[in-house]
């Protein structure tokens, strides 16, 4: 059995997991890399389209696999392996974003959530097609080849997040994807570590993006629900959030807030088009905020409502209601702040949307003057949905594989700490297990 890292080697991000018995090979994810990852190409500098994706193949940006993408790559340049099929862990789109780049029949296997999530991708363009070979498994296991492919539910900042259990002739391996454990579904992820302790897997491959952030400190969603609450005690004027439109989780942490302080809960059109999404599979979140008369969706001043317009507030109405009010408004409708016209202590607080400070100072800068225009000072009320590096560390020592693989962080060394067998893959290299 050969096993060989593509992506996601002393990077965060862009992990590609390759496995091959027997001439058959399978892999896990295929996101895009984020900017500070970028070597060779970016949205400037791209490969020549003339010839595909060979210029990506020959800097070892994607990986030599043969049968898929959409335009085939010269078999003089490719692994001489058949690819089965590809799994998604979830559908950040440091896992899930290069679907497009896809051989259309190629067999790609995820979780409802993570479809429902593809979808808002897709409906707003993030995603620039409509995958096909989609194959949904919600607990089903999945043959090919010498593998069999089991996922395994865990807790993570986006709904439908798996682990993956894989059968080989070698022993179990386990993909962990990334993984959370103080979310509001943390039991699924202590349960997970339990019952892959117990049947004592041959190779553990592990995320680590959080080791080498120098804290472990990771709040609750009850804690954060608790510092807006700090924030609205204050400030009694109109209270923003910016929360990832996909992060569920954080979405129902400001809802639960508003219920508590007596405020109606108006939500822009973006959060209402990902609710939708998570209610055609009954995500209990998503139902209990679109259900509740307590939730409102803003359009936009000068839009025609295409979401619950039985629920819309007109620009009108909210500006009547600020002062009892939570909006939620992400960075790319900020210009709406314009005819809003936010009143006296009002107060914007940022909960893991856009701009991501650390990878994008441009953006930031844009959103500072924004807030200084309407006098909103910000709080920054988040948490990573990311374990924290004492719990990956945890989990790994608890776990104890025969071979630990990291994967998804900038410092694979650490794991060291905590395990004797640990081995550090080179970018695009084969090894023999």
């Amino acid at each position: 059995m050969k096993i060989g890292f593509f992506g996601g080697v002393r990077e965060i991000g862009g992990n590609i997991i390759f496995l091959e018995s027997n001439g058959v090979a399978i892999v896990f994810d295929f996101g895009r890399k984020f900017a500070i990852s970028e070597v060779y190409f970016n949205h400037t500098i791209k490969g020549r389209e003339e010839i595909g994706y060979q210029d990506y193949v020959d800097l070892g940006e994607l990986p030599p696999f043969r049968g898929f993408y959409k335009e085939e790559i010269p078999s003089s340049k490719t692994l001489p392996f058949e690819i089965g099929g590809i799994f998604f862990s979830h559908a950040h789109l440091d896992h899930i974003g290069r679907i497009c780049d896809l051989n259309p029949n190629l067999n790609k296997y995820m979780t409802s959530g993570t479809h429902a999530v593809l979808n808002y991708f897709v409906d707003k363009n993030i995603v620039p097609c409509k995958p096909q070979g989609i194959q949904l498994m919600d607990g089903s296991s999945v043959k090919i080849g010498d593998f069999t492919i089991t996922p395994y539910f865990i807790d993570h900042d986006v709904p439908g997040a798996v682990a993956y259990l894989i059968e080989t002739p070698k022993g179990l391996v386990v993909y962990t994807g990334d993984i959370y454990f103080k979310g509001p579904k943390s039991n699924l992820s202590y349960e997970f570590v339990k019952y892959v302790k117990s049947l004592k897997p041959f190779i553990l491959i592990s995320e680590g993006t959080r080791i080498g952030w120098n804290g472990i400190v990771s709040n609750t969603e009850e804690e954060l629900k608790n510092q807006i609450k700090e924030v609205a005690n204050v400030f009694d004027g109109l209270l923003i959030g910016n929360v990832y439109e996909i992060h569920l989780s954080r979405i129902k942490t400001f809802f639960d807030a508003s219920k508590e302080l007596g405020k109606k809960f108006v939500i822009h059109e973006d959060y209402a088009r990902t609710l939708t999404e998570f209610a055609k599979i009954n995500e209990q979140f998503a139902l209990e905020i679109l259900n509740s008369e307590n939730t409102f969706v803003f359009p936009g001043a000068y839009k025609t409502p295409l979401f619950l317009k039985e629920k819309t507030i007109d620009i009108e109405t909210l500006r009547k209601e600020e002062q009892n009010t939570m909006l939620l408004l992400n960075f790319a409708h900020i210009q709406e702040l314009i005819d809003i016209k936010p009143i006296s202590n009002s107060a914007y607080m940022m909960s893991g949307g856009e701009p991501l400070s650390s990878v994008d100072p441009d953006n930031t800068r844009i959103l500072e003057n924004w807030l200084k225009l309407f006098n909103l000072p910000l709080f920054r009320i988040h948490s990573p949905g990311h374990a924290s590096e004492t719990e990956i560390l945890w989990m790994a020592r608890e776990i104890n594989p025969d071979i630990l693989l990291p994967i998804h962080t900038q410092f694979p060394e650490r794991f060291k700490v905590v395990h004797n067998n640990v081995l550090i893959l080179e970018k695009g290299i084969l090894n023999e297990f």
